[in-house]
Formats: C-alpha cells, structure tokens, sequence
C-alpha cells in the first residue's frame, strides 16, 4: 500500500491554489452577450458554474503521493528521510500506477512564479484529464523546483494498493541504523529488490547511491502460486489457420500466467487479433484478479519463451508458497 494524502495536509499551505476570478468574469461576460436572445443562459450558465464548484472540491478530495526523480538531492534526505535516518524506494512508475489505472493520474509538477489561472479554455478541454488535473493540484511556486517532483493524483485520498514488483530498489540514508536496514531486507526477502547506500563524495556536498549485497538472499518467491486454468481456457481449435502453427504456445502462454502473483484464475488464451500482424502474432491472456476484476496481459512469441523457460515447476501441483 502507499498512501494519498488530501492537498491540505500536504507541507505546502498553497497546494492546489488557482486563480478563478477570470473563468468567473468570463461566464459573466458571456451571459451579458447572449442573455438578451437566449432565455436559457442563465440556466446554462448555473450548471457550469456548479461544475467548476464541483471540480474545486472534488480536488479538495482527491489523493496526492509526492515522487521526485533524484534521490541523491540533499534537502530531500534532510525533510523527508528524518535526516537521513530513514530511506528512499525506488519505484517502477508504470507498474506502480497500473494497479489504478483508471483512478491514477501521474505528470510532472511544474513549477511557476504565480498561480495558474483558469479560464473557459480549460473548461473546454475538461475531459483532457491529465492536463487538467495538472493544472489545478500540480502547479508549485519554483522555490520547490530543486524537489524535481512526480506525482501520483488518486480519485480519492488514503490507502492505495499497487503491485508490489513496482518496487524496485531501497536507498539507505546515512545515519541509519545498521539493525533498521537488516530488518527491511529481512522483510523485503523474496521480491527480487536492489539495496544501496547512500554516500557522501569526498570533498563535496553531493551524494552518491552505491550498490551493496542483500543479507537475505533466497529462492522463496513472494506471493508464489499457481493459478487453476478455467475449462476450455486454452483450446487450439479456436485458432485462425493463419496462427495454426503457433498453437503450442497458447498451453505455454496459460503457464506463464497462472504464476503471475496477482492471478486467481486463467480464464483465456487466445492469439490478439488487433495487436497482431501477418507472420507476428501477439498473445492475449485473460486472468480473473478478484471477484470483479479482470486483468489481460499479452506476449509476443519471444517474450513466451523466455518466460517459460525460465519456468522450474511445470508439474507442480497447485500450491500457495
């Protein structure tokens, strides 16, 4: 889980600041051009001035996690790491956000001397998502541009599940404690995760990540199971004549993704017939993650075989590790 905090109890008191008194002087001007032949104007206008209203607070609402693309930056460690007592995760982005791709939206913050300003422009481009949840929670005066900030905006604040391969490394702080970092490599232990320390450069202020060995190294694999494959899942009757000579791979495509972490049950394997070109076929498989939750994934020929050979226990029966 990581956790979206709502704007206000984020460190910046101007979080999410914008400026709206010109969208409002625009409305208004709008109403004065055509109120005299439209009747419905004023009508109109209510219920865009209600949909602004409605999008301020959904963004009063909605969850922030704070990323930065540098994780050797000074004053970071100092503010967010108890002076470098604590540590920094690495994260996969795409992986990260995939688990609430529909409820995630992620961008740069860009940094600015003044608030933005809305205007009807961005009214009209409101169904442009990224662009405009961008402008009303991911703009910062430029004192904080040194943070190099990425966020990740929620439809709604708290806990977030993602998928834990999203993380990728663990950088140390200096000051912390030896017994600290045994503990999170002791809980870590399975999920194929990198460690560093953070250092100091010789003669300078600047910092350095160097590579150091996991304590606790092992072949268990976290959240390690295999999946039932659903009836008639894979059936390589179904396939076009044009895919026949690829039927083998549809069993192979079934065992690769009923070890996928998150999957309860292979539901289809299937050759895609809108990623795939003549001569180069492109794998679907679809996977039950919970009871209302669907997940496909998709493989060329050579992703399935460098994934199945790398496969130790075909015959293994269904286990939960």
């Amino acid at each position: 889980m990581f956790w979206a905090l709502t704007p206000e109890k984020l460190n910046d008191p101007c979080e999410g600041l914008v400026t709206s008194d010109i969208l409002i002087n625009q409305i208004d001007a709008v109403v004065r051009l055509f109120a005299e032949n439209d009747k419905n104007v004023d009508v109109s206008v209510k219920e865009l001035k209600n949909a602004l209203r409605n999008v301020l607070e959904k963004k009063d609402t909605s969850g922030v996690y704070s990323l930065s693309k540098t994780s050797t930056d000074e004053l970071l460690w100092a503010h967010y790491a108890n002076s470098h007592h604590g540590f920094c995760i690495e994260y996969e982005l795409e992986t990260l956000v995939y688990f609430g791709r529909n409820e995630f939206f992620n961008f740069d913050v860009k940094y600015s001397d003044h608030p933005p300003l809305l205007t009807i422009e961005d009214m009209l481009k409101i169904n442009e998502k990224i662009g405009f949840i961008q402008k009303l929670i991911g703009i910062k005066s430029k004192r904080w541009a040194y943070e190099k900030e990425l966020r990740v905006v929620t439809s709604e604040a708290g806990a977030q599940s993602y998928d834990y391969r999203a993380v990728k490394a663990i950088h140390f702080g200096i000051r912390m404690p030896n017994d600290k970092k045994q503990e999170i490599m002791r809980k870590l232990k399975g999920r194929n995760i990198k460690y560093y320390q953070t250092e100091l450069q010789e003669n300078s202020y600047k910092f350095f990540s160097k590579s150091i060995e996991d304590d606790y190294p092992t072949n268990e694999r976290y959240l390690y199971s295999i999946a039932p494959i659903a009836e008639h899942a894979v059936d390589p009757s179904t396939l076009n004549e044009q895919w026949s000579e690829y039927a083998p791979y549809l069993q192979k495509v079934a065992e690769i993704i009923r070890r996928e972490p998150y999957c309860n049950e292979v539901l289809m394997v299937d050759v895609s017939y809108e990623k795939s070109k003549p001569g180069k076929p492109v794998f679907f498989g679809q996977f039950k993650r919970s009871t209302f939750r669907y997940e496909n994934i998709y493989f060329t020929p050579k992703e399935v075989d460098e994934k199945y050979t790398k496969i130790s226990d075909l015959e293994a029966e269904l286990i939960n590790v």
